[in-house]
């Protein structure tokens, strides 16, 4: 079964070994035009989602340097609508976060104000995974573990 946006963990994917990022995987904006790589790990432990990070930072100054780089010339804000009228119907949107994958659910019925919106945050997945990581490791292990797993818990009731 082919991955898709909802069920990407982010880094714990990367950290396993699988080069999935949404901004590959589902191109928006302007990452198709980016060169930037995966970064990815091999046994998806604490020190693999460690180093996973600090090679998702070093990757990230390369997207930034290229997008300053291809600024183009003139006013830095464009004119935008103060209210955006969805088209009617369901949709979900994800973007790739720094925790993992951010997404967006929106029911419209064609009205300036959506019936429904949903937003779900990676802290959310990253959550409910402690569950199974956390029984029977030591209080040591644990606060690496808290640590590499990247909780920020008032994200989590969005």
């Amino acid at each position: 079964m082919p991955l898709c946006a909802s069920d990407a963990p982010g880094r714990f994917l990367r950290a396993a070994g699988v080069p999935y990022d949404i901004r590959r995987a589902e191109p928006y904006s302007v990452y198709p035009l980016l060169d930037f790589d995966i970064p990815i790990g091999t046994t998806g432990d604490v020190m693999d989602r460690y180093m996973v990070r600090l090679q998702e930072m070093e990757q990230s100054l390369r997207i930034i340097e290229q997008a300053l780089d291809g600024l183009p010339e003139g006013p830095f804000r464009a004119p935008a609508p103060r209210k955006v009228r969805p088209p009617k119907g369901d949709y979900y949107f994800a973007v790739e976060s720094a925790r993992g994958a951010l997404g967006y659910y929106i029911v419209s019925d064609g009205t300036s104000y959506p019936y429904r919106l949903k937003v779900r945050v990676p802290s959310f997945g990253n959550l409910q995974v402690l569950t199974e990581m956390l029984p029977g490791t030591l209080v040591a292990d644990t606060v690496a573990i808290l640590g590499s797993v990247d909780i920020v818990v008032p994200e989590v009731d969005r």
